[in-house]
């Protein structure tokens, strides 16, 4: 998950201006792992919801972490596919934020997540 939301995290910096110098096209070479990385989490994300599902399907902050998680990576496939050429992206402010926004609740919530469920097991129903 560092790995994603740190590269994330960069391209956002990017285009708040934060961090000028980095440009936007050097991002490309990152994004194969990235995505390698995306796989990874999507994979140990479904081993912990068989293991527990009425943990996580219970919980609504299950529900905030997966889509904010879902609108990340569809900021950053857009990011990917259109603007990591040579051109800046129109808002850049709004994509930076926006991203930013994303990774920061997907983080959040999912350290949350320990915290807040009410059911452990659907066995406790029976």
């Amino acid at each position: 998950m560092a790995f994603v939301v740190g590269i994330n995290l960069a391209m956002a910096l990017r285009l708040l201006g934060v961090t000028p110098k980095l440009s936007l096209p050097g991002f490309r070479k990152f994004l194969p792992f990235h995505w390698w990385a995306v796989g990874l989490i999507g994979l140990s994300g479904l081993a912990l919801l068989l293991a527990y599902p009425a943990k996580a399907l219970t919980n609504p902050v299950f529900y905030l972490k997966l889509a904010a998680l879902s609108i990340g990576l569809v900021f950053t496939w857009r990011l990917h596919k259109k603007f990591l050429d040579d051109k800046e992206p129109e808002q850049p402010l709004r994509w930076g934020a926006s991203m930013l926004a994303c990774w920061v609740i997907t983080i959040g919530a999912g350290r949350f997540l320990a915290y807040t469920n009410s059911v452990l097991l659907a066995s406790r129903f029976f």
